[in-house]
């Protein structure tokens, strides 16, 4: 009898907690998603299931999953979701815009979560994070030239960010060229600036010199002989 009422019980798995109440838990792999995303770029690396293609247009091909694509980047959910690419059926896609290692470093990024920014690709990686709407690999590649931003090269990257619409970068990059005006001043960068450009820099209120005449006679040294000084006015009101 008392085998029967074990063999009973062990049946029946409500019974086992009654003695007790228990209250559901939850249980969460944290190392499942990061396991999930190195078997999908495993996959992609040796073409297996691979939906859609990608061309540029210094020849090289590369391929993804529709499915990781369209949920980490805006840019492919419309692409993909677009009529032209669903009527139609084509997994090959143009993209004229980025040459291949840019978009093999982006599409390894929505893999892996994880972007290497150098001084040697940071100036594709920006526009194209941009393109594809990768903000976090945007704000990388800004924290970085914040980094690298110094008196040598404020006025390019100046320039850079107001390309592609970085206010905080640009704002970073002009907060630098007034602390530090009379080493932007030696630069190279600074003599390839226009005439409107210097007017507009050394007519800042704010700029870190220690008097008005220190300007003129830093702005008039570094200037070609081309430019008459008599017609730079500099307003400090």
């Amino acid at each position: 009898m008392d085998t029967l009422q074990t063999s009973s019980c062990e049946s029946d798995p409500k019974q086992v907690l009654t003695s007790k109440e228990c209250e559901p838990t939850n249980f969460k792999n944290n190392a499942h998603s990061v396991r999930i995303l190195e078997d999908l770029q495993s996959l992609r690396k040796n073409e297996v299931l691979c939906d859609s293609r990608f061309e540029t247009d210094d020849g090289c091909a590369t391929f993804g999953h529709k499915n990781v694509l369209m949920a980490a980047s805006p840019y492919f959910r419309a692409l993909f979701k677009s009529r032209k690419i669903c009527k139609t059926g084509n997994n090959t896609v143009n993209i004229k815009k980025l040459d291949s290692t840019v978009l093999q470093l982006l599409l390894d990024y929505i893999y892996t979560g994880e972007i290497i920014v150098t001084k040697e690709n940071v100036q594709g990686l920006l526009p194209a994070s941009n393109l594809l709407q990768l903000e976090f690999v945007n704000g990388a590649c800004i924290e970085f030239l914040q980094k690298q931003l110094d008196a040598s090269n404020c006025l390019g990257i100046r320039v850079f960010a107001r390309l592609h619409n970085c206010t905080e970068l640009l704002a970073s990059s002009e907060t630098l060229i007034k602390k530090q005006f009379l080493e932007v001043v030696k630069s190279d960068e600074f003599l390839s600036l226009s005439f409107e450009d210097v007017v507009k820099i050394i007519s800042c209120n704010d700029l870190a010199v220690p008097y008005e005449e220190k300007i003129c006679s830093a702005v008039f040294y570094r200037l070609p002989t081309t430019i008459n000084p008599n017609n730079i006015y500099v307003s400090h009101n």
